[in-house]
């Protein structure tokens, strides 16, 4: 398959269009006129996962995050760009319209935590029209202590740390969101008793604890791996052959 073809399948389940103003997403390195039997998939393109599409002869590497989001002003033969360029690798970024889309990082994180924190239901948190959304608001079967939601969740996403804030209340309702969650905060406390989610700042903390309001903080990279996964159930119905990274990996090392 060319690697057009490639971006029409994932278009169909995932809208380009959808995208928000401000990202960057689509083919953004290489030639959609390339033909290629196997994809690669990562959640970043880094140089180890550059390096290992080389390795293994792979001419597609297929991201969540785009490997080009700021404007360029140089180009070297040893970032990302130049070595996807030197070793003639395409790349086809999804970002915010899989954010957004029914098959993508919601049905990933609800699949996810849906039985440890037993979630049920289901609406927008921020509804895009068109059945996409930023996030979901679930009803807990059971409500639970924060101090229950972290470990649960800690468990299912495989965090190697998790940050939160403790009410000391029951939660009842959650809104969970991937990637990172800061923005979210106030417009989740006007309908839920929790936001699951990444990325927090400080500000949040300080924010969610000024307001009686627990966040949990699971990590970007812990709330958005499930990406590989289901980019490949999109893709099955392809015939190529989808290889998962053993490079995407962490990019932050931990002392705990």
């Amino acid at each position: 398959m060319k690697v057009q073809e490639i971006y029409d399948i994932i278009d169909r389940d995932v809208p380009f269009s959808s995208a928000e103003s401000w990202d960057n997403c689509g083919i953004l390195a290489g030639d959609p006129m390339q033909e290629t039997g196997k994809v690669l998939l990562a959640l970043d393109i880094t140089v180890p996962v550059i390096e290992e599409a080389h390795r293994l002869g792979i001419p597609l590497i297929i991201s969540h995050h785009p490997v080009i989001f700021h404007p360029l002003k140089s180009v070297y033969s040893s970032s990302p760009v130049g070595l996807l360029l030197r070793y003639g690798i395409s790349a086809i970024c999804t970002h915010t319209p899989f954010d957004m889309a029914p098959k993508g990082m919601n049905k990933g994180l609800f699949d996810k935590l849906s039985a440890p924190l037993g979630l049920t239901g289901g609406e927008p948190l921020e509804d895009m029209g068109e059945g996409r959304c930023i996030g979901k608001i679930y009803d807990l079967a059971v409500p639970l202590y924060p101090k229950d939601i972290a470990a649960r969740c800690k468990a299912a996403l495989g965090c190697t740390s998790l940050r939160y804030t403790d009410s000391g209340r029951l939660v009842r309702r959650a809104a969970i969101s991937s990637g990172s969650g800061g923005s979210f905060i106030s417009m989740a406390a006007q309908r839920a008793d929790a936001l699951i989610s990444g990325d927090f700042k400080h500000d949040s903390f300080i924010d969610a604890l000024n307001m009686g309001f627990p966040i949990f903080d699971c990590g970007h990279y812990h709330t958005e791996i499930i990406f590989i996964e289901l980019m490949r159930d999109i893709l099955s119905p392809c015939g190529i052959e989808v290889y998962a990274s053993k490079e995407s990996t962490d990019p932050a090392a931990y002392e705990i």
